[in-house]
Formats: structure tokens, C-alpha cells, sequence
């Protein structure tokens, strides 16, 4: 069966290239389905800021006139002017064969190359908070709604193109004991003694969104700068974030460090939504809705999404004062494993949080780089 690549028009109707992955995965276990409606609203440049700080392109692939594949290509221009380069990305790789795949990363590093980029790296989205990594460990393993799914073949297939390992993320599943380690506890007590930082959680979701949440972001934006692949999120990408995401979870589970009146750090989890975005199957209506607030209720998995510290506190103990917080939310609330989601393998500080507890590492992800110039391999 033929297959054909098409362009999807900036702008454009993204139902097909978003319908790619259901029409693939649909009958895999291991795969969790976005919420269509917030595809639509991610993958519109009308309503996506991050847009604003990128050229990009979709490819469809069809087979016979059916979807089979896509690829975005990607160009971050404050992330080649940041870093002094010239390097090009692909996101949102899907395929059902390597026929399809072939084509599809032909017309990714064509068009990548026509504007002067030298080098390609991928998959990675507008930043670093996107989809990131073909899955090269893991498989079998239950993800989060944030982590990436790839079946096998696709890390070989690239490899198979000349491309070779960027950067490795990999994800614990971490035992929550019974109770609070008596170390951890005393740690606690005598860090809180000899620091005027505090941390709490807002239980207001308004106060949360509309009061920290622009200072949670501030202190995202210092910390993760030195980071692979970071660049510093717009007002207007924080702003979409907090009306995203933050606006919806539980406020329990943010902690906040402040001192004085001054955010210094964070921490963002939330209830396990994997097996309600499974159930929901892509639809938030008619019970996609009700599924998600019954595991926000008795998920006893918790996913551990973003943290971050100012670096002039870091080592300070203040990541340890917030986990102490967020364990005691944990065992309030009958959780018996968290998810680190995805943190870079080289990160030892932010790996440092899960030390005092019962971990393994149960996926790995990679993001995989390629030269566009003919005899450069740096």
C-alpha cells in the first residue's frame, strides 16, 4: 500500500495528525491517550504561545488516504541563540512501519536542512516540558501521563539513520514506607531550626494559580536554565501552563518554600491519572470527567511533575524540608508509590530527593542527535 507525505497548514484543522497515535496504540496496554481537547489547544498556534518562539511544520503520512505517521519539525530560536547553534528538532514521531517512518524523516531533516540547520536532535518538542525521548527501557512498565511511549523498534530505526544517544531521563517508582524514616524526621527537625525557610501548601487553587504560580515559574525558569535542551519560558508560556495545568490540580500536593514572602522552591505532584486517561479514551465527556476526579480522589500512586530551587538555596537542605511536606501529604492520604517522572540521569541532585527510600528505575528514555553536514560527527 502506497503511502504519501502531506503538509498540514499552520493553522490548519490538527485532528488528523493528533488522531495518529490512537489509531496506532489503541489496542496497547502500555500506551496512555491524551485528552483530545487539550491536543487541539496545545497544537494551536492561536492559542499556544510557545508558537510565538518557534518555526515548526507537521507531516502526515497516509497510507492509501489513511493516517499512518507524523512528524513535527521544530526550529527553537532562542535556544540556538542562547546556546550559539544551529540545531533543529523532531517531535511527535509516530509511524506504523519504517516505510512510513523513512519518508516522514526525509522531509523532517530536508526541511530542517533548507533552513541552515546543522545539527538534528529529537524527539523533543518546543522545550523541554514537552514529549521527549523514544522509551529504550521500560515497555512494560505502567507510565505516567507525562511520560513518553514508543514502541521498541523505533530507537533501533533511528539508530539504523546515523543518529546516536544526546541525553538518557529515567523514571523511579518509589516505595512509600509505612511511616516517615526516623532520619529523615530528624533531618527535617534540625534543617527547620537553623533556616527561615518554610513550606506549605496553598489549598486555595485561585490563590495558587493567580498569587504563586508566576513566582513557581520564576524560580523554574533560574533553576533549570543550565539544564539540556532548557530555554527560559515567556510570560505568555507561563501564563498558558497555569490555565493548563495548574488551575486542575490538587493543592495539596504543591509545596511551596518561601522565605519570607519570597518563593525559593517548589514541588508540583498529583494522584496518578494513568488508569482515568485509559478509561477516558481520549474524551473528557461523558464520563471521561467522572473518571478522572474518582482517581484524584483514590489513586494511591502519586507522579512527581516539576521542582525546582534557586540556586543560592540549593544544598541547603530546602528540597529535603519539601519532600518531608510531601511525604506527610502522601501517608495522610493512603499513597503507596510515587512516580518520579522523567528527570535527566546526569541530574544527582534532583535524584538526591528519593535517597532515604525503596527505589528502581523502571524506564529509560533517550533523545537521540544527528549531524546535517556530511563528516561532522561533534
Amino acid at each position: 500500500m502506497a503511502v504519501s507525505i502531506v503538509v498540514i497548514p499552520p493553522g490548519d484543522d490538527m485532528s488528523r495528525f493528533i488522531s495518529v497515535p490512537f489509531r496506532l496504540y489503541r489496542n496497547d496496554p502500555n500506551w496512555v491517550p491524551q485528552l483530545i481537547s487539550q491536543e487541539k489547544v496545545f497544537f494551536n498556534p492561536n492559542k499556544n504561545p510557545a508558537f510565538n518562539n518557534c518555526e515548526t511544520i507537521f507531516f502526515l503520512a497516509l497510507r492509501d488516504g489513511v493516517p499512518c505517521g507524523r512528524i513535527a519539525g521544530v526550529i527553537s530560536r532562542e535556544y540556538n541563540e542562547k546556546n550559539s547553534a544551529n540545531t533543529g528538532r523532531f517531535g511527535w514521531f509516530e509511524a506504523d512501519a519504517k516505510d512510513a517512518a523513512e519518508l516522514l524523516f526525509d522531509q523532517v531533516e530536508s526541511w530542517l536542512t533548507a533552513r541552515k540547520m546543522t545539527r538534528v536532535v529529537g524527539p523533543m518538542g518546543f522545550s523541554d516540558n514537552d514529549a521527549t525521548g523514544f522509551l529504550v527501557q521500560g515497555h512494560d512498565e505502567e507510565p505516567t501521563i507525562a511520560g513518553s511511549y514508543s514502541p521498541p523498534w523505533y530507537a533501533g530505526f533511528v539508530e539504523e539513520r546515523g543518529y546516536t544517544r544526546d541525553v538518557d531521563y529515567v523514571e523511579y517508582r518509589i516505595t512509600v514506607p509505612g511511616e516517615i524514616p526516623e532520619k529523615v524526621q530528624r533531618m527535617a527537625e534540625l534543617i527547620s531550626r537553623r533556616t527561615s525557610v518554610k513550606v506549605f501548601s496553598e489549598r486555595s487553587r485561585k490563590r495558587l494559580a493567580d498569587l504563586w504560580a508566576p513566582q513557581i515559574f520564576d524560580v523554574l525558569n533560574s533553576s533549570y536554565t543550565e539544564l539540556y535542551g532548557t530555554t527560559l519560558l515567556s510570560r505568555d508560556e507561563i501564563g498558558f501552563y497555569i490555565r493548563s495545568y495548574l488551575g486542575h490540580v490538587d493543592p495539596g500536593f504543591v509545596k511551596i518554600a518561601v522565605d519570607g514572602q519570597k518563593v525559593v522552591g517548589f514541588i508540583i505532584a498529583m494522584p496518578s491519572l494513568t488508569k482515568a486517561f485509559r478509561k477516558a479514551r481520549g474524551r473528557l465527556f461523558p464520563l471521561g470527567f467522572f473518571h478522572i476526579l474518582r482517581e484524584m480522589r483514590n489513586s494511591k500512586v502519586l507522579d512527581f511533575y516539576l521542582a525546582g530551587i534557586l540556586r543560592e538555596y540549593q544544598g541547603k537542605g530546602v528540597d529535603l524540608l519539601m519532600s518531608y511536606e510531601m511525604a506527610k501529604s502522601a501517608l495522610a492520604r493512603g499513597i503507596t508509590h510515587a512516580e518520579s517522572n522523567r528527570e535527566l540521569e546526569t541530574n544527582t541532585r534532583i535524584q538526591a530527593q528519593w535517597k532515604f527510600y525503596d527505589k528502581r528505575l523502571h524506564r529509560r528514555s533517550r533523545v537521540y542527535w544527528k549531524s546535517l553536514v556530511d563528516g561532522d560527527s561533534n
